[in-house]
């Protein structure tokens, strides 16, 4: 919103000052400065604050070049210079919040985030692109059709750009692969570990956390929700999942789920005549979707598949977890 309103002020404010509307060139100049504002967009992991903040920093900036008097005629170069400066400054600050938490980029909903980054950078760099272009068009003092093919390009870019994060869209993968992607999940996208080393109470909270789920195996009851197990460990449900998010890097949902399927597997290598809905109903889960889903995401492999493989190489449990196939809780 903050991307189009400003849009509208600047061509209002050229409409004003010139009275017959804004040139190709401001006009090409104000979408290279909304198109930077849209980019600054946060991704699912980036708290918004701070991208408020260096957005409405942008599009003030632009709002004063169309008020100064100092550079006439290089409206392109003034805008591309502030697109520029304000997002190497958000990229400075957000790659100090990114990497002072490195536990951040091991966790499993950083498969999603690196499709985030990789596709605002390729966007970031399409952007400079025409920039650079509109700009070489203004040195030159291209012909008036030039502006016109460069306004068209960046209109485009800004109404893709616009229709990107409005449907929290990559568009560097078909819509089924990035659903598909995103139910893995499970809900992890916007859940960020607390930065810093857990205290002694964390450490033990979790220990009784792992311990109850050894010995009581609650995540076979379907119903088992996460009040139910801060009961059980004494603390409140926030302080659990902050402590299960910490040291698992799953959130509450993926956690149970890890031993759910644990347990399934052991279920199919003792009796492979199970059928595959018997194991995801004794196994806790409440659809054999579900299941199926949980099942793919540990093991990389379908359940029947996991019944072929067992059928035609008779692997053990210890085998299958030697070659990495099922990851332990603890090990993010």
């Amino acid at each position: 919103m903050l991307s189009f309103v400003t849009l509208l002020l600047l061509c209002l404010i050229e409409t004003l000052q010139g009275g017959v509307g804004p040139g190709l060139r401001p006009f090409c100049a104000n979408l290279i400065a909304a198109s930077g504002i849209l980019m600054l967009h946060p991704l699912s992991y980036e708290e918004s604050t701070k991208s408020l903040y260096f957005a409405i920093a942008l599009s003030i900036l632009s709002l004063v070049t169309v008020f100064s008097p100092v550079f006439p005629g290089n409206e392109c170069f003034l805008m591309t210079l502030e697109v520029t400066a304000v997002w190497v400054a958000y990229c400075i600050s957000r790659a100090r919040d990114k990497y002072n938490n490195v536990r951040t980029l091991f966790r499993l909903d950083f498969v999603w985030c690196a499709v985030e980054d990789y596709s605002r950078l390729f966007y970031l760099l399409v952007l400079c692109m025409l920039s650079v272009s509109a700009l070489t068009a203004c040195r030159f003092e291209g012909p008036s059709w030039l502006f016109v093919i460069h306004l068209l390009v960046l209109l485009s870019f800004y109404s893709a750009m616009y229709v990107r994060v409005y449907l929290g869209r990559s568009f560097v993968m078909s819509h089924d692969k990035e659903g598909a992607l995103k139910e893995m999940i499970k809900g992890n996208l916007r859940t960020i570990p607390e930065a810093g080393e857990p205290d002694e109470h964390m450490n033990t909270i979790y220990g009784r956390v792992l311990k109850y789920m050894e010995t009581k195996k609650p995540y076979l009851q379907e119903s088992f929700t996460i009040e139910d197990m801060a009961d059980a460990v004494f603390t409140n449900k926030v302080y659990l999942s902050k402590t299960i998010n910490y040291f698992s890097g799953r959130n509450y949902r993926q956690f149970i789920n890890y031993y759910r399927i644990n347990y399934a597997r052991s279920m199919m290598e003792k009796d492979r005549r199970l059928k595959v809905v018997e194991v995801a109903m004794m196994s806790g889960f409440h659809s054999v979707v579900t299941f199926n889903m949980a099942f793919k995401l540990f093991t990389s492999m379908t359940p029947s598949a996991y019944y072929g493989m067992l059928a035609a190489k008779g692997k053990s449990p210890s085998s299958l977890k030697e070659q990495g196939q099922l990851t332990p809780a603890a090990s993010f």
